[in-house]
């Protein structure tokens, strides 16, 4: 390590963040001998991270980043917490030349506001790096990377540290950074639309007395490997009640981002619009369980119960 190493940081130690920090912090060690910087709003979070990993390093507040990285990766949960990390980043004045990775799913149109508020400072550079895959995939350093914004940045700068750190490639999406952002919630489009599909096979194999369990048999030999059978056994064991893999707030907030840019452009979605209203239905009624809790919804519209279970039939 010499003084011309640049300073990495990393803000958002969410379930994700908190293992793809860890991964990059163990990249940067072998390749630069400089540990990672990390920051996280809630302060217990980043401590529970250097417990783990001792010798990462932690900012207490963002102008210790500011003051200290020449690269910041952001993770952070939607376009408000975003906005309110960059713009107090820059408040506090970037080291010149700094680049900014965002990994966040947000807006495409707030990811271009973010490129013309950092390009006009001080030399800085803002690409888009968001990543598609649960926290496990994180673990194992196998998330599908999408990468967009200026070439010479992302390949000189940001993409070594990313691969293999997180992920075995990336998706290369041109010079435009909010072009990542399209193509995630193009991809997060096809991840709504099969939990969809999923509760209502599942309903309505119950509802007709062939039974879920049955369904499960079915998915574990029609698509080993994929996510398709994970979705299914956590609808047949009701473990979205308890065990949140992905909230359907958060997904409600991408829901809402894949239909505003299929209005955009003029594109029906219909799947996305009954997975949405099943969602608040799900989010009102009973409570904010994992994304795959819309199936709660499918069967009360079947006539079952919220678990699965046949309604008893009321007495005349």
């Amino acid at each position: 390590m010499n003084s011309e190493t640049p300073q990495v940081a990393y803000i958002g130690i969410g379930a994700i963040g908190y293992e793809i920090a860890q991964n990059i912090h163990k990249h940067l060690i072998s390749t630069t001998g400089k540990p990672l910087l990390i920051h996280n709003r809630t302060l217990t979070r980043a401590e529970a991270l250097k417990k783990r990993v001792p010798d990462i390093q932690i900012a207490e507040t963002l102008i210790q980043v500011a003051e200290q990285a020449n690269i910041i990766f952001t993770c952070l949960l939607n376009d408000t917490a975003v906005t309110q990390v960059i713009d107090t980043l820059l408040s506090h004045g970037l080291k010149p030349g700094t680049i900014i990775i965002d990994q966040s799913t947000i807006a495409p149109a707030m990811t271009q506001q973010l490129v013309e508020k950092i390009q006009h400072h001080n030399d800085c550079h803002f690409v888009a790096c968001p990543i598609m895959g649960p926290p496990a995939k994180a673990r194992a350093a196998a998330l599908i990377i999408l990468a967009a914004g200026d070439a010479n940045i992302l390949e000189k700068k940001v993409l070594p540290i990313l691969i293999p750190a997180t992920g075995p490639k990336a998706i290369r999406l041109g010079n435009e950074p909010k072009k990542a952002l399209q193509m995630k919630l193009t991809g997060n489009y096809f991840i709504t639309s099969l939990v969809e599909m999923v509760a209502e096979g599942t309903t309505l194999a119950e509802a007709s007395g062939v039974g879920q369990e049955k369904v499960q048999e079915l998915m574990d030999a029609l698509f080993p490997g994929s996510v398709i059978p994970a979705y299914t056994n956590r609808m047949v064991q009701n473990t979205f009640f308890n065990e949140f893999h992905f909230p359907l707030t958060s997904a409600k907030k991408d829901a809402t981002h894949i239909l505003n840019m299929a209005n955009e452009y003029n594109v029906k979605l219909p799947v996305t619009e009954i997975f949405m209203d099943h969602l608040n239905t799900v989010v009102n009624d009973l409570g904010d369980y994992d994304i795959t809790g819309v199936v709660a919804q499918t069967r009360r519209e079947a006539g079952l119960n919220p678990d699965g279970s046949t309604r008893p039939v009321p007495e005349k």
